[in-house]
């Protein structure tokens, strides 16, 4: 597991809050809230499963009012410190953002010969760890590492089906806060090492060197 390094520090240039908003355009928008109250109530008011299953998400400045679709976010960053990290959903036990080089690194992508096998399986109830490439509408990429118990063959669909929901997901973030992931903006995902078993109807090929 990488380290999770934390750049917000508790000085009083630091605001309590920075929200960011990415879009499917590429555009970054970020906003900030100073006052610690105001910030932990905006935080309590987050349901991070339903956070996309509205039409908009609206921020309001004293000169200002920014009105987000929620179908054009493609992740909406919480940076804060000192607020509790909800719970993952699906069973995961963490995730945690990566960078594309630490990705290609713990997956062995430049080392295919350290790369372990699909087949290989996990015993049931072991801990899985996979480092998975999700790529979203816009063409930038979103890379992290999961963290899951093993679940019985039966079960092994489930991380198919929750990634393909057009929910979200949330995940620690490497500069510290969390970030909520909008998946009806996912296009395709890869995970390393995926699960032995395989949808009946898949096609068996291999990815070209540098992508999937």
């Amino acid at each position: 597991m990488p380290p999770m390094k934390a750049d917000l520090q508790n000085n009083p240039s630091t605001p309590a809050m920075t929200i960011r908003f990415h879009l499917t355009d590429g555009s970054v928008h970020s906003f900030v809230q100073a006052d610690d109250a105001v910030a932990r109530k905006i935080w309590e008011s987050v349901d991070p499963e339903g956070l996309f299953a509205h039409p908009r998400i609206v921020i309001g400045s004293e000169h200002s009012k920014a009105v987000f679709v929620s179908e054009e976010i493609i992740r909406v960053d919480f940076l804060q410190d000192g607020f509790q990290c909800w719970e993952f959903p699906g069973g995961y036990s963490d995730i945690v953002e990566l960078s594309e080089a630490e990705f290609r690194g713990h997956a062995h992508l430049d080392q295919p010969a350290q790369m372990t096998k699909r087949e290989q399986a996990t015993p049931v109830g072991d801990l899985l760890v996979s480092f998975v490439q999700l790529q979203m509408r816009g063409g930038r990429p979103q890379f992290a590492m999961i963290e899951i118990p093993v679940k019985l063959p039966a079960e092994s669909q489930s991380y198919m089906h929750f990634m393909l929901s057009k929910g979200s997901v949330h995940m620690r973030l490497r500069g510290g806060g969390i970030g909520v992931l909008n998946l009806a903006n996912l296009a395709a995902y890869a995970v390393y090492p995926g699960v032995a078993q395989i949808p009946a109807d898949a096609w068996l090929a291999e990815p070209v060197p540098k992508g999937f």
